[in-house]
């Protein structure tokens, strides 16, 4: 049985690698940029940079953790969602919803992935691939296929909708200078915009997956 000391120092550890997480999140949202130096991020982190070193490896090390972190959390979701004892068209309303609320929040996800998997080991590709992207593609596949099964659905490619799905989800969040100059809004969205964005855009996707849809 771990001793107490034993204990606080697996927490201190655990909050000092969250906390690195946490800032080079933080800063590529308010920096709208992937690549942030080390020394910034540790700087938020309130720690030395030496401690990237010694959690993650380097600061790619760092990114994997914060990839799967962020990923691994939307499968939790999914995994959670099946669960539920509801219809095709709830169950991908509340997919579509989660979609782009999390892409609301860390609008950098398509760009961090991009940047992974450039000029990058065939090990990391494949878990990028398989144990992450796959899974969330494959459960909307799931849907899909529950949704035409059930009469609610059209008969749709999943592999196109999926590319709709995170088309738009990260059309708005990820465009700033759009949204900035073109539309001259703030330069980025915030939570009036998101909900606003977020209706529109689970309305459009399924109007065009759902037979008869009405909202």
């Amino acid at each position: 049985m771990a001793t107490r000391s034993e204990k606080a120092e697996s927490r201190t550890r655990g909050s000092i690698r969250d906390a690195l997480l946490d800032a080079a999140s933080a800063l590529m949202r308010e920096q709208d940029k992937i690549d942030i130096g080390i020394v910034e991020i540790a700087a938020r982190a309130g720690v030395n940079h030496c401690m990237i070193r010694y959690y993650f490896g380097d600061k790619e090390g760092m990114l994997a953790a914060l990839l799967d972190r962020d990923v691994t959390r939307a499968i939790h979701q999914l995994d959670a969602l099946f669960r539920l004892d509801v219809t095709p068209t709830t169950r991908m309303r509340i997919h579509l919803e989660g979609i782009l609320d999390t892409y609301y929040r860390i609008p950098y996800l398509n760009r961090l992935i991009q940047y992974m998997v450039r000029d990058a080991e065939p090990e990391r590709v494949r878990h990028i691939g398989d144990e992450l992207l796959s899974k969330i593609a494959g459960a909307q596949a799931r849907m899909i296929e529950e949704g035409i099964a059930a009469g609610e659905f059209n008969p749709v490619d999943p592999k196109l909708f999926y590319f709709n799905t995170i088309g738009a989800a990260d059309g708005l969040y990820s465009n700033r200078l759009t949204l900035q100059v073109v539309f001259k809004g703030k330069p980025h969205a915030d939570d009036d915009l998101h909900s606003r964005y977020r209706a529109h855009t689970v309305e459009t996707l399924l109007a065009g997956l759902v037979r008869n849809y009405q909202a």
